[in-house]
């Protein structure tokens, strides 16, 4: 039964319901991720939070986010900006540090309001903010990468900074796609040996990915099925309003204000830019995709 005993790096055991909680909502990792491309770690990441401390969580969503970003790498080798890709990975390893360092001596709910603030932050960024200026500079790998590897480090949420360099420099599809999974796939892997070298990286965390192998293959399945029937677009902004009630809920758990009281104002503001902004961010979009 030892192997079966898993304890948080704090030293407190995890209950079975808590175990097999957690390996259920690993389903969601690979089955919004396939779905809608994007996000698996971010839904993901703030709900197997509200379980399990944030020293376990991030550790546990990096691993399967390298082994998912190191098979994608490959399909997509020939694509890949490496000049931008090597940039990014170099800056993002002065970044990794400082993730570490708040990850190792914050406290948990420190860490959990910071990673929902981000959350809420992006969230809205992404839902109404459709377009960024164009920007083809190499020296802003040096900050975006650095913010992404403190933030993947953290919280396993390295995405979005490099996303935006992506945007801002408007690197075409392939090279885009393939630019953030050479990243991605470096990056996390540096961000392990960062986890392990530091003791947050635990046996008890790599057994719990272990144990949730079948409902991340059966997630996989899944989001490929859903994705050849609902529209991205429309499957993509329901994952954003889960990433803002998540992010508000992990505001709610760190602080013990009431739910009303966080998630009140969040949907009302998201309320009131969609009814004033929303046709024209819909127009945008469209006019993109055309």
């Amino acid at each position: 039964m030892d192997f079966f005993t898993l304890n948080t790096p704090d030293g407190e055991q995890l209950s079975p319901a808590t175990i097999i909680s957690v390996v259920l909502l690993m389903f969601m990792y690979t089955f919004v991720g396939i779905c809608a491309g994007f996000g698996g770690g971010l839904t993901t990441m703030p709900l197997v939070s509200m379980l399990i401390p944030v020293k376990m969580a991030a550790p546990m969503s990096v691993i399967v986010g390298t082994a998912t970003a190191l098979y994608a790498t490959w399909l997509s080798r020939k694509e890949t900006d490496w000049k931008s890709a090597a940039v990014l990975i170099g800056f993002s390893l002065l970044g990794i540090p400082f993730g570490l360092y708040a990850l190792s001596n914050l406290p948990d709910a420190t860490m959990k309001i910071g990673l929902g603030t981000f959350l809420l932050i992006y969230s809205f960024y992404s839902l109404f903010i459709p377009r960024l200026p164009v920007y083809d500079k190499r020296w802003i790998a040096a900050p975006m990468g650095t913010i992404a590897g403190a933030l993947g480090a953290a919280f396993s949420t390295n995405g979005p900074p490099v996303v935006i360099y992506g945007m801002l420099r408007n690197l075409g599809p392939a090279a885009f796609r393939g630019t953030l999974n050479a990243f991605f796939t470096a990056s996390n892997i540096s961000i392990i040996v960062g986890l392990t070298s530091s003791g947050i990286m635990t046996v008890s965390t790599v057994k719990l990915v272990l144990f949730a192998i079948p409902t991340m293959i059966l997630g996989s399945l899944v989001g490929q099925w859903v994705h050849k029937r609902l529209p991205v677009a429309l499957f993509r902004k329901l994952v954003f309003i889960l990433l803002i009630a998540s992010g508000g809920m992990l505001i709610k758990g760190a602080t013990g204000w009431p739910a009303y009281a966080v998630l009140g104002p969040v949907f009302a503001l998201l309320g009131l830019l969609q009814l004033i902004f929303g046709k024209q961010i819909a127009a945008i979009r469209a006019e993109q995709t055309a």
